[in-house]
């Protein structure tokens, strides 16, 4: 929970209450108006992490050994769920943005992210990240357009939100953008700048905007070594 010399001034200062955070090196400023809204967090490390919220029944779950630090959380809407498994690490200034209700991000074991943008938006879009992915920095993932494009003719809606789903072991380079619908293969990796439109089958590299297709039958490892898996 907050530091409590931090939620004293809050409600009487709230102006000065950003500041006042960091000058205790606070762990968790919790800005949130609604019912039901439940963080847990057990064993895991938090640091300068924000819940912004308004909405009923959101849950945000952190798994044990995880290193959270500089994250904020942005919810508007209820029924979201957000599942940060074990031993994962994000950092830098990251973003998570949900609206409208029900919708979901899972992250799985393992997975580093630095400075991500995830906006899960439109009712019960899905943002499914896999186990031991590695984010770089400036990277935008995003499940809907934000806002609505029409047909001229009809005036229906022709641009609605579709889910992201991104396999185990994923390496995601600077400055990627992975839009709404594309499912990635486990073992792939982006090139640095890559838009991503289209999905791609297990062990590719993708590069270029937009994104395809540049070798297939690969892996790859965290650490420089030029041997094969061991």
């Amino acid at each position: 929970m907050a530091n409590p010399l931090y939620r004293f001034f809050l409600k009487r200062f709230p102006r000065l209450g950003g500041v006042l955070w960091r000058l205790l090196g606070g762990e968790l400023r919790e800005i949130v108006h609604g019912q039901g809204n439940h963080l847990e967090a057990n064993g895991a490390r938090l640091s300068s992490v924000e819940l912004d919220i308004i909405g009923d029944d959101n849950h945000i779950t952190i798994g044990a050994g995880s290193v959270v630090f500089n994250l904020k959380i942005r919810i508007r809407g209820s029924g979201h769920r957000i599942e940060i498994g074990p031993n994962c690490r994000i950092s830098r200034g990251a973003l998570l943005w949900f609206e409208d209700q029900d919708c979901r991000l899972e992250i799985g074991a393992g997975t580093t992210m630095v400075d991500v943008v995830v906006a899960v938006t439109e009712p019960g879009s899905q943002v499914m990240i896999g186990k031991e992915c590695m984010f770089a920095n400036d990277i935008d993932i995003r499940t809907g357009d934000s806002h609505a494009i029409l047909d001229a003719a009809t005036g229906e809606r022709i641009n609605p939100a579709r889910n992201i789903i991104i396999g185990d072991h994923v390496w995601v380079a600077a400055h990627v953008v992975l839009l709404k619908g594309v499912e990635i293969g486990h073992d792939s990796v982006i090139a640095t700048g890559a838009i991503v439109t289209r999905s791609c089958q297990p062990g590719t590299i993708l590069a270029g905007n937009p994104a395809a297709g540049i070798k297939e039958g690969i892996t790859w490892r965290r650490d420089r070594n030029q041997r094969g898996p061991s």
